[in-house]
């Protein structure tokens, strides 16, 4: 999908603190949030960084493929319990892409997918967690917890 922050309309825009503000917009299912010093230009920061969301988008593929190894590692148990009840389906799902002012580095909020089926694993259906990974380059990437 191509995004073009430029051209999208954006969902919301509010102050993250002194002198910084982000935005929200929608591409699809998912988010994304760019951060900005309030004394510059929205269109600078958004042109500046429209590159970069792209790439971190074409790598949505390889975050969940690392997200998913990620588990494997940490939540072994969970993930092996996922595998027997699930099909074809991701148990896990990127939420959103921020794009911070202070970080190089686009990352990714990942949780779990809407479209599992949960209730095949007994337990789990109201326990929701939040895993954040940062893209340090071409399906390049880092959990940052």
């Amino acid at each position: 999908m191509n995004i073009d922050l430029l051209s999208e309309s954006m969902l919301g825009h509010w102050c993250v603190r002194p002198g910084v503000a982000q935005c929200e917009f929608q591409f699809g299912t998912r988010l994304i949030y760019v951060e900005h010093r309030e004394s510059e230009p929205l269109r600078v920061r958004l042109a500046a960084v429209q590159g970069l969301v792209q790439a971190a988008w074409d790598d949505l593929p390889a975050v969940l493929r690392f997200a998913e190894a990620h588990c494997e590692t940490y939540m072994a148990e969970w993930m092996q319990v996922c595998r027997a009840q699930a099909s074809s389906e991701s148990a896990l799902f990127v939420f959103s892409i921020h794009i911070d002012l202070d970080n190089p580095h686009p990352s990714y909020t990942i949780g779990k997918s809407p479209g599992f089926d949960w209730h095949l694993i007994r337990g789990d259906e109201g326990e929701d967690f939040w895993l954040p990974f940062s893209r340090l380059g071409f399906e390049q990437f880092e959990c940052d917890h």
